[in-house]
């Protein structure tokens, strides 16, 4: 059976006689308590004993009370802080509020408001801890389900977020697994899962390295997009990266024995694509949709395995930074006229 950690509180004062009467006090009602007779010692304490209470003095020589939240805040967002203030420096008080305190009392203080006061601020710490640890326990699991930086924009958006989406130039970038399909029907779906969730790691985790967003995994691909919604002045050259290290990751894999030697195909395009959300109200997901995005799958489809084929306007963006190929060119569905279509074969940096 686990024994509870007694509660610690932080007095800090430059008199002696009353951090003996508060001392003890509070040890009457079952706390551990910590003093400090200035400013600088308070901070040094604080840090290093975590109390879920401090009772700051203002008035102080050296470093006085007011300084010291200031800097306590600056790195404990969940330590109940009160101060005691004489009547005669009500105005600290206030500015204590402001700059981070959350009550106070005047000295000399009533035995009975002391407690009152004491118990509301550490049920404030307590609540901070459950906020802070449900706050975190929120990012992490919208972080799992969404990119990165649209499960921050969800976190702390104002308002619930809406339908719809604007014009954005991107770089949308497809990467499929090439023969995946033939090893369904004979590999157990347990082990499957394993192998594919290891692919599709490699190619998630070059998105994110390249500051890619992950739009979707699609089966047995992954479709990202880059300078959406993070900004990227150089996105064209941050997905062919990506690509270039796609295939360089699984190699490393091929090479130290997995045993289903696949490939991805990539496709990567760039223009302008509507980005936001679509669906229902009730159910939505952040994505990309438009041209753009239909050329870039096209292109994927065309890739041999452990290949990356690109657009002329990628190629234009890249200039001489990257080497290419050029092949047959394509149909697009919807387009009259075949599209020009190039292998990356290497890029410079």
């Amino acid at each position: 059976m686990s024994v509870e950690e007694p509660i610690k509180v932080l007095i800090v004062d430059d008199k002696e006689d009353i951090r003996f009467l508060v001392r003890e006090f509070l040890r009457l009602q079952g706390y551990q308590t910590i003093e400090a007779g200035n400013g600088d010692e308070a901070i040094e304490k604080a840090h290093a004993e975590g109390p879920a209470l401090i009772l700051m003095d203002i008035m102080m020589p050296g470093r006085d009370g007011l300084s010291a939240i200031q800097e306590i805040r600056k790195t404990d967002s969940l330590v109940s802080i009160i101060v005691l203030t004489a009547f005669s420096t009500e105005q600290h008080a206030v500015r204590a509020l402001q700059v981070g305190a959350d009550d106070y009392m005047h000295k000399p203080f009533d035995p009975m408001q002391l407690r009152t006061k004491v118990n509301a601020a550490i049920e404030k710490h307590y609540l901070r801890k459950e906020n802070r640890r449900l706050q975190e326990r929120l990012t992490a699991i919208l972080e799992r389900y969404f990119p990165r930086p649209v499960a921050q924009r969800l976190i702390t958006a104002p308002e619930m977020p809406r339908l719809g989406g604007e014009r954005q130039e991107l770089t949308v970038l497809f990467a499929d697994l090439r023969g995946f399909t033939s090893f369904t029907s004979v590999t157990p779906p347990e082990e499957l899962i394993l192998h594919l969730n290891r692919y599709l790691a490699i190619a998630a985790e070059a998105v994110f390295a390249h500051h890619g967003t992950v739009d979707k995994f699609m089966g047995d691909g992954i479709m990202a997009v880059f300078n959406a919604p993070l900004a990227d002045k150089d996105h064209v050259l941050s997905a062919i990266r990506t690509a270039q290290d796609i295939h360089a990751c699984v190699e490393q894999m091929r090479e130290g024995g997995e045993s289903m030697q696949l490939q991805f195909g990539i496709g990567v395009h760039t223009g302008e694509a509507i980005v936001g959300n679509v669906g229902a109200s009730s159910l939505m997901s952040y994505t990309a949709i438009g041209d753009t995005v239909n050329i870039a799958k096209r292109l994927e489809e065309c890739a041999k395995p452990g290949k990356t084929l690109v657009s002329q306007t990628v190629v234009n963006s890249l200039g001489d930074r990257g080497q290419v190929m050029a092949l047959e060119p394509v149909r697009i569905k919807g387009r009259a006229e075949p599209e020009p279509v190039f292998e990356v074969v290497d890029i410079s940096g």
